[in-house]
């Protein structure tokens, strides 16, 4: 047991040594907290930076200890108090520490402004002691781009409690507020006066369309505890207030232009590509796995080009997982596409996957290439060779299996045969009389049924004829988008798509056409208790139609698979 335990702690978590502080900005005068991490790992011997001109206390060493579903981790901290006499920049250098195991890591170093204090001192009201701001990580920004918003609260007194009373609203953007951010309180002045600031709410937004974009202010409700006490055993009350932020705007610009295969995905990627086997039989299936992983929405990345060709393998449709993660205050997460194929021909092949994703650092399109080498050799099916294969070109290829042997077979004279001269058939008990007899009686029957049908259609009202007819006018609509599709005209076939989608939801569902945007059909769907699954699948497809009228997006295969997911969730959903 104490080897296990011991070999637990030692693959635990990774060991680590950082450097923290808790201001960005300060007043000449006001002491702030530096202090240095070491994780995973025991301290045998620490060196501290240098201060370079602050004056600093300590260390104060703390430790702690986890164990967490079975995996442990331990904290070791190492904290200063520091102080700067004078203003201007200041930068504190790496400390190292050398771990029990004889390692020897170091920190990076820190930078922290001085600021002289204001020739006028405040008043003492709650007036520019404490305000709300909404900041965002880029006020220029192109469709699709990851943006963080942060709900930031600055304050100069004591805050009990905070209660937001309205959160920011986003048109025209994909929003995802994240669950884990750094929210550890920090020093900063602004405007020459020092605050605490911390950050209430942090959320990941991906604007849909160009423009400028307005964040519409938050509203935040605090506590601040008061002098005016309510008796000897409670001498202090909560006085509460409500703080806004103001609007900001967002400038969201297009992609400048669209490159050939583009995969709708915007951020940082990288993809990998593998086959379960590079060598196979003709007998044999291939699997071709692309993983794409990266910072951005994942959900909006479309299936790569494969680069296989059609006249070697045949391909079907991929089976896709997909999952989201969060990390380093953004949103990111693998997509992975697993495709199935197999052979038409043997010999040596080449198969060529290509993902091309806009970078929103470089603001340009980036084409990751990879390749990879297939060998199909001769198994129990007998199929042509690659030569064989191109040289057919377009014509059907008709590979004869029968030996010779068993053709001569087929060779040998007729020697005998018996012919006999047919009868024929009286009408009584015939197939005709049969069919003459019975007819009348299912024709009495399709009549009451019709009847019965036109009855109930007429003593329904127009919202409920409206809901049972909601998938035969989608299929009618999503027939529009398929003739766009044959004719490669993206803007129609979007434009189609979105039109069956929300006129099916407005029918099936009763919510009138112009209540019913793509922004608040999640809303609509969620109040009539849809599956959070359908309604999930609803909204992905929409967005993708969005971006892509936006973008440009002309990829058949991708136009293709939107359609039949269409299909099949008006189907699900009917």
């Amino acid at each position: 047991m104490l080897t296990t335990l011991s070999f637990s702690w030692s693959w635990g978590q990774q060991v680590s040594f950082e450097a923290i502080c808790n201001a960005r900005e300060v007043l000449v005068g006001n002491p702030f907290e530096v202090t240095f991490q070491l994780k995973n790992a025991k301290v045998k011997k620490i060196d501290p930076p240098s201060f370079n001109g602050l004056e600093a206390q300590g260390p104060n060493i703390g430790q702690s200890f986890s164990y967490v579903n079975g995996r442990s981790s331990t904290n070791e901290s190492y904290s200063y108090y520091v102080v700067a006499n004078k203003p201007g920049t200041y930068k504190i250098g790496a400390a190292k520490v050398i771990t029990n195991k004889g390692k020897t890591l170091k920190s990076k170093p820190l930078t922290v402004k001085v600021v002289d204090r204001p020739s006028t001192e405040d008043n003492s009201d709650l007036a520019g002691k404490v305000f709300l701001r909404t900041e965002l990580s880029n006020t220029d920004a192109v469709v699709g781009e990851q943006v963080t918003v942060d709900i930031r609260i600055y304050t100069q007194v004591g805050i009990e409690q905070t209660e937001m009373v309205k959160e920011p609203t986003f048109e025209n953007m994909y929003s995802h507020y994240l669950r884990s951010f750094a929210d550890r309180p920090e020093i900063v002045v602004v405007e020459g006066d020092q605050y605490y600031t911390q950050i209430i709410r942090r959320i990941v937004v991906f604007p849909s369309k160009p423009g400028t974009i307005v964040v519409e202010p938050a509203i935040l409700n605090i506590g601040i505890a008061s002098n005016q006490g309510g008796g000897l055993f409670n001498p202090f009350a909560i006085e509460s207030y409500t703080i806004k932020s103001l609007p900001v705007e967002l400038n969201v610009s297009e992609l400048g232009g669209v490159a050939s295969g583009f995969s709708g995905a915007v951020g940082n990627y990288r993809m990998q590509a593998h086959v379960s086997k590079n060598k196979i039989t003709s007998d044999d299936v291939l699997e071709l796995t692309l993983r794409v992983r990266g910072q951005g929405d994942i959900k909006q990345v479309l299936a790569p080009n494969i680069g296989v060709d059609k006249k070697y393998f045949d391909q079907f449709k991929p089976n896709i997982n997909e999952d989201i993660r969060e990390g380093g205050g953004l949103l990111g997460g693998v997509k992975e596409f697993q495709y199935v194929l197999t052979p038409k021909a043997t010999g040596t092949f080449t198969a060529n996957p290509k993902f091309v994703y806009f970078d929103s650092k470089e603001k340009k399109f980036v084409t990751i290439d990879t390749s990879i080498t297939i060998e199909v050799v001769p198994g129990k099916s007998n199929l042509p060779t690659k030569a064989e294969r191109d040289a057919a070109g377009d014509q059907p290829l008709v590979i004869k299996e029968t030996e010779s042997m068993d053709l001569m077979s087929f060779k040998a004279p007729l020697k005998t045969a018996q012919f006999s001269r047919e009868k024929k058939g009286v009408f009584l008990g015939s197939v005709l009389f049969w069919g003459l007899a019975i007819f009348p009686f299912i024709a009495l029957i399709a009549f009451l049924q019709w009847k019965k049908k036109y009855d109930d259609l007429n003593n329904i009202s127009d919202k409920e004829r409206k809901q049972r007819n909601a998938g035969s006018e989608a299929s009618i609509r999503l027939q529009a988008a398929k003739n766009a599709l044959d004719l490669d005209d993206s803007k129609l076939f979007f434009n189609e798509i979105s039109k069956a989608l929300l006129g099916f939801v407005s029918d099936k569902y009763h919510i009138p056409t112009v209540e019913l945007t793509k922004d608040n059909v999640r809303q609509k769907l969620a109040a009539q208790d849809i599956a959070d699954e359908k309604i999930d699948s609803l909204v992905s497809i929409l967005q993708t139609s969005e971006m892509a009228l936006f973008a440009g997006l002309t990829n058949h295969e991708s136009m293709e698979k939107v359609y039949q997911e269409s299909t099949d969730l008006i189907q699900l959903m009917s």
